[in-house]
């Protein structure tokens, strides 16, 4: 989706934008912190550079679809979505000390406030690092910003649940059909969250600020479940 992105070396090296000061500010408080899911960044006038991974990310395969292609079997299975809801409950923590210098991320330019912190803001398996089909890291944070830790759970299980209808899940490739209470408590369990039904409001929300922003995507009832 970012044109101009090149290896050189053990680099890559992608072009900046008004938000990637801000980005790159992010990633550092996490890793101070001991969290070790994030690429190193360096900055130079014109371009960000980070250290790959030495690791992979699923091949997806194109269609004629934009943004429905079949998600890689790796990116489904039990195992790798509670790895990726324990990553994620590795962030909040880690991200709690961050008080930015610098706040003009690319969608929500502003400091966080109480009781929110900086955070990825596009977590899925599309900028997911997976090593052994276990998600290992996040990748490309253009999109970070404040949010409270409720949220970016429920951003995050929106994606990588995810709670879709049925002919959304076919095309996506999830044949058969996954159970989707079942695949939401174990996300929710894998990161600890005490309270399950907070997940619901805040699942709901992303959902439809999702549809917001992209005003073709319908959501409709069948696209919220309830526990068991």
């Amino acid at each position: 989706m970012t044109s101009g992105i090149v290896r050189r070396g053990g680099r890559l090296l992608r072009p900046m934008g008004p938000w990637s000061p801000a980005v790159q500010e992010y990633p550092r408080h996490p890793e101070t912190a001991g969290f070790k899911g994030s690429p190193r960044c360096w900055a130079s006038r014109t371009t960000g550079r980070c250290s790959p991974l030495s690791t992979e990310t699923p091949r997806w395969t194109r269609s004629a679809s934009p943004g429905k292609e079949p998600a890689p079997p790796v990116c489904r299975t039990d195992l790798a979505l509670r790895a990726a809801a324990d990553l994620l409950r590795k962030l909040p923590s880690a991200a709690a000390s961050c008080q930015p210098a610098v706040t003009s991320y690319r969608f929500h330019p502003r400091p966080p406030e109480a009781r929110e912190i900086i955070s990825h803001g596009g977590l899925g398996p599309r900028n997911t690092v997976y090593r052994d089909g276990i998600p290992v890291a996040f990748i490309d944070r253009d999109s970070a910003g404040p949010v409270t830790p409720l949220a970016d759970l429920a951003d995050a299980a929106r994606t990588f649940v995810p709670p879709a209808p049925r002919g959304q899940l076919l095309q996506a490739g999830s044949d058969p059909l996954p159970d989707l209470p079942a695949r939401l408590r174990m996300f929710v369990d894998a990161y600890g969250l005490t309270d399950r039904k907070a997940i619901l409001p805040a699942l709901k929300r992303s959902m439809l600020a999702e549809a917001a922003d992209q005003p073709r995507n319908a959501v409709d009832a069948a696209m919220l479940y309830w526990f068991r």
